[in-house]
């Protein structure tokens, strides 16, 4: 019996170096994140090594025992033994490590452990800056939610409470490229995710995660082969169509050369409904929708149509509004006597219940209340009025509260919710840059030298005429020559942060 025990436990320890040496092989191939191993490493290499003891101990033992009791043709049966145990092992742990382990890595999601408190828009600041802990070289953007600030990264997102500096939750799938959609309200996001070409999967599906912005909880999840947030591929028909919409989900708004509003659901990526034309409206070929604004429950659209005349030199910009689960029309908004080319531009308050339209040629503004499309207020802004730099930044967009933001950096003018001019601030002059974030009561600007110099203040300057406060060098270092810096407003805080080709290097929370 001894020569069997021995050869069977020489068979055991190969298979137990085989399958520990596959995985090893497999977690070399795929990190959870640069400079990072699986916390299963350490134990996979000392099973391995303990394995190859054990092998070299029971060989010793079955030579040993070959030649006390010595069988004629024994060394080529324990050879071909050896080749045995070692070929057919190792070739059943790669194969099973190929099958049962997943083809990338899982997603790595952490949810609040207590849902943070909600936090509200400040006004000025009281604080000193709180430096937030970032993934070194992995945030690419900064979005404001209900719980304070979405860090976007090149795999996922993550949010933090910029009172604390704490986590709240994070969400990343690991070697996906990552879009987000962040809903009107600021409750949910959407994180639509395109895993990597492999050989194995050549088209891999897109998985939609829709995720809540106070605890990180998975609302819902789809698999599909649309990708609604990126536009290198279009929408897949035969997906959309056949998709349930989920209830009271965000929208996904594409304009196309064939027809002017598509308009798909952020969650379920169902169709939801086709704009073609309307009784007020027989859109003038391409490129038909000239702006476009997306709140809680409506689509905002300014379209440009035929004249009366039929011909498509008479074009007439008309605002339609939509409910965004139905496609219904709920009403339209014809600028009256329109004159000269077209250029209707759009932009809804941040609550959604006012609509600003401005014509960019005219210079003529109106006031909408999108409930009804009642015109609430009408008049002309020539001096001061956006400039074309503020309107390419979707300056509107920036304004938290209602009115808008008029003229040009230094002189600055913020509307009464009406559109009409109600303050005006006249900024120092600069020979550096300056970055602004507007809300209804405060103007914030972050201002940096190009020489020498380039620590970044921060200055809040409020619209009533109340005295400025100056936080000098808010990041606590200078910027390098490669970065810039930049400065967004949410609920908890005001947050500076440098940025250098795309990604943010650091950030402070003021509040």
């Amino acid at each position: 019996m001894r020569p069997i025990l021995l050869g069977a436990a020489l068979g055991l320890a190969v298979l137990v170096v085989a399958v520990a040496f596959s995985h090893m092989s497999g977690y070399s191939e795929a990190e959870l994140f640069p400079g990072e191993r699986y916390r299963l490493m350490p134990t996979v290499v000392a099973t391995a090594a303990v394995g190859g003891l054990q092998m070299l101990v029971a060989t010793a033992a079955i030579l040993l025992d070959r030649r006390e009791h010595g069988v004629p043709g024994a060394g080529v049966v324990l050879f071909l033994a050896l080749v045995l145990t070692l070929v057919v092992p190792a070739g059943t742990g790669v194969v099973a490590e190929g099958v049962l382990r997943s083809p990338r890595p899982e997603a790595e999601h952490l949810t609040a452990s207590v849902e943070p408190p909600a936090r509200e828009i400040p006004a000025g600041i009281e604080g000193v800056p709180r430096v937030l802990d970032l993934p070194q070289d992995a945030v690419q953007g900064l979005q404001a939610v209900t719980s304070g600030a979405l860090l976007q990264l090149g795999d996922g997102a993550m949010v933090v409470d910029p009172l604390t500096g704490d986590e709240l939750w994070r969400y990343r799938a690991p070697g996906s490229d990552i879009r987000i959609l962040v809903a009107p309200d600021g409750d949910s996001l959407v994180l639509e995710e395109y895993p990597p070409l492999t050989d194995d999967d050549p088209a891999p599906a897109t998985v939609r995660v829709t995720l809540d912005a106070m605890s990180g909880r998975v609302l819902h999840r789809s698999e599909d082969l649309q990708k609604l947030l990126t536009d290198e591929v279009a929408a897949v028909a035969h997906d959309s169509e056949n998709a349930e919409p989920l209830e009271d989900e965000s929208v996904v708004v594409r304009t196309e050369a064939q027809v002017p509003l598509e308009v798909y659901g952020a969650s379920s990526g169902a169709l939801l409904w086709r704009f073609e034309e309307s009784p007020e409206c027989v859109p003038d070929g391409e490129d038909t929708v000239l702006d476009l604004e997306v709140t809680h429950d409506q689509v905002l659209a300014s379209v440009r149509c035929l004249g009366e005349d039929g011909r498509a030199g008479g074009t007439v910009p008309v605002v339609h509004a939509f409910d965004s689960v139905t496609g219904d029309l709920l009403w339209t908004h014809e600028a009256a006597n329109p004159n000269g080319p077209v250029g209707s531009a759009i932009a809804a308050s941040s609550d959604g219940s006012l609509l600003y339209r401005y014509d960019v040629h005219s210079h003529a503004y109106f006031t909408v209340d999108t409930r009804t499309g009642e015109e609430l207020d009408a008049g002309t802004w020539e001096d001061p009025r956006p400039s074309g730099e503020r309107l390419e930044e979707d300056l509107w967009e920036d304004v938290i509260g209602a009115g808008v933001l008029l003229g040009a950096d230094p002189t600055l003018t913020l509307t009464d919710p009406r559109g009409e001019p109600e303050y005006t601030l006249e900024l120092p002059s600069t020979d550096g840059q300056r970055r602004f974030a507007t809300t209804d009561q405060d103007l914030y600007a972050v201002e940096w030298s190009g020489s020498d110099d380039r620590a970044v203040e921060l200055t809040v300057h409020p619209w009533d005429g109340a005295a400025s406060r100056t936080v000098e060098n808010v990041l606590g270092r200078e910027l390098s020559e490669e970065e810039a810096a930049g400065i967004r407003v949410v609920p908890g805080g005001v947050i500076v942060y440098a940025v250098d080709s795309g990604m943010i290097t650091s950030a402070v929370t003021v509040a």
